[in-house]
């Protein structure tokens, strides 16, 4: 017997597949991969069943994408998760945008602990982001305020919690999903975000609708030419035709409509800055391969 279902969970080599409204633990029967990367989290795959009734991973079915960091596979949004403490990271917040947008991932903005934010940090966050992820939504998961947009918003999706350590995400989760997880605090000596989430595992919380908690992280490497940079972001796209050049880059040219913005106040100059940076590590990695 064969069945189909998903991968919720993996550790110490042991899968745990959803199907049938049931969970079953799998071994693979052989090491299986997909475009030389072993089962993720996330993975759609087949089960077979021995006489005894114990399962095994038979077949790994195609991917629609894959994140490297948190690992996790056929995803449809990405709920990036700010506060304003700790301190937001921008550059990581642009940088998972950039990979949704290469691995076409809806980008979600949750700004979490609006308790504590306050009226100018929200507003701060629609400025930078409003042109550039698909929705951008204020919430407590402390205060339980404006969790039911986010249920809304990620209703028959698989939708993976991605951000900084300590900014709310399984307490976010906590709220949406029946099974809870303890919830770390920050490190009183660093300011840093005590990690709580050990291993990236999949939640059904009904409606066809299931959510990822992942390890909290701080980089994300981006593995795109530095040429094409700049057709992924949606907001600096709609300029492209103010400027002179139509493969402008945005960064040495003249009669940029970009920069042209970025000086009337138009564009974002931190979010400009921070392409720069993005750029500028991109070229210095293509130099480095050579």
């Amino acid at each position: 017997m064969k069945v189909k279902g998903k991968v919720i969970k993996a550790v110490g080599g042991f899968f745990y597949v959803a199907h049938d409204h049931k969970v079953t633990e799998a071994k693979a029967r052989k090491k299986l991969s997909y475009n030389n990367r072993e089962i993720m989290v996330g993975d759609n795959v087949e089960l077979s069943f021995d006489k005894y009734g114990k399962a095994s991973v038979e077949s790994l079915l195609p991917r629609r994408n894959f994140l490297t960091r948190p690992s996790v596979a056929n995803v449809d949004i990405a709920v990036i998760t700010i506060a304003s403490l700790p301190a937001p990271d921008f550059v990581l917040v642009d940088k998972i945008t950039l990979n949704c947008y290469i691995q076409n991932i809806r980008p979600v903005l949750a700004v979490n602990k609006s308790d504590i934010n306050g009226k100018d940090f929200f507003e701060k966050i629609c400025r930078e982001y409003s042109d550039a992820v698909y929705e951008i939504i204020s919430l407590s998961a402390e205060q339980d305020i404006g969790t039911d947009a986010l249920k809304e918003c990620i209703k028959g999706s698989t939708s993976v919690f991605c951000g900084q350590s300590a900014v709310g995400k399984t307490s976010l989760l906590n709220r949406l999903a029946e099974e809870a997880q303890k919830t770390g605090g920050l490190s009183a000596k660093s300011g840093r975000g005590k990690h709580t989430t050990r291993h990236s595992g999949i939640f059904d919380i009904g409606d066809d609708t299931y959510i990822v908690d992942t390890p909290g992280f701080s980089l994300l490497d981006i593995d795109i030419p530095s040429s094409e940079l700049r057709l992924y972001y949606s907001d600096l796209v709609a300029l492209q035709d103010k400027c002179k050049y139509h493969t402008c880059t945005h960064t040495t040219e003249p009669q940029c409509g970009v920069k042209a913005a970025v000086e009337s106040g138009v564009f974002s100059r931190g979010r400009y800055q921070r392409y720069l940076a993005i750029y500028n590590e991109l070229k210095e990695a293509e130099k480095n391969k050579f």
